[in-house]
C-alpha cells in the first residue's frame, strides 16, 4: 500500500522520490520543531522525515519503540541528562529501541532521520502521553496540505 502524500512525489518500480527543497515545513508535535514527510511504510511501521529544530528547542521525554537513525545536517543537540555528548553537523547516530531520553538544541539542528517504528512522549512519571507513529505523519501530512489546496 503507497502512502499518497500532496508534495511531488515520483514512484517508478521500487523507487520513491521527492523533493524536500519543494516542500513546505509543518510544526511538528513539540514547540519549536518542524517535518516533511519523505516517505511512510505502513507494513513496516517506518517513516522518514526532514527535522528542523528552532535555537533553543527542548523534546518532551521520549521512548522510541523501534530504532531511529538520524543524520545532522546542520546544528546540532544533546540529550539533556548527557549535555557533555554533542551531536553536531556530519554525525550519524543510531537511537536503539526502547532509548528513552531527551533532547536539547540550544542552536537549532537540522537533521534527516528514519523512524522504525513509532515514538511515545511520556509525562512525569514515566507513562505514555502521546504516539507518533506513520499514520500520524501521514494523516498530519495530508491534512495540512488538503487545507493549503482548498484556500
Amino acid at each position: 500500500m503507497n502512502i499518497q502524500i500532496s508534495q511531488p512525489t515520483d514512484s517508478v518500480g521500487t523507487l520513491v522520490t521527492c523533493d524536500a527543497k519543494e516542500m513546505k515545513w509543518l510544526p511538528w508535535a513539540m514547540r519549536g520543531a518542524y517535518f516533511k514527510l519523505m516517505n511512510a511504510d505502513p507494513r513496516s511501521g517506518r517513516f522518514a522525515l526532514m527535522i528542523k529544530f528552532d535555537p533553543g528547542a527542548v523534546a518532551p521525554v521520549h521512548r522510541h519503540v523501534g530504532a531511529v537513525e538520524g543524520y545532522i545536517l546542520e546544528g546540532g543537540f544533546h540529550y539533556h541528562d548527557e549535555p557533555h555528548i554533542r551531536f553536531s553537523a556530519g554525525c550519524y547516530l543510531l537511537e536503539n529501541a526502547g532509548a528513552v531520553h531527551q533532547p536539547v538544541s540550544p542552536e537549532g539542528a537540522l537533521m534527516f532521520a528514519v523512524f522504525h517504528g513509532p515514538v511515545e512522549g511520556l509525562d512525569k512519571s514515566g507513562n505514555v502521553a502521546a504516539m507518533l507513529d506513520w499514520k500520524w505523519h501521514v494523516d498530519t501530512w495530508n491534512a495540512a496540505h488538503t487545507h493549503d489546496a482548498q484556500q
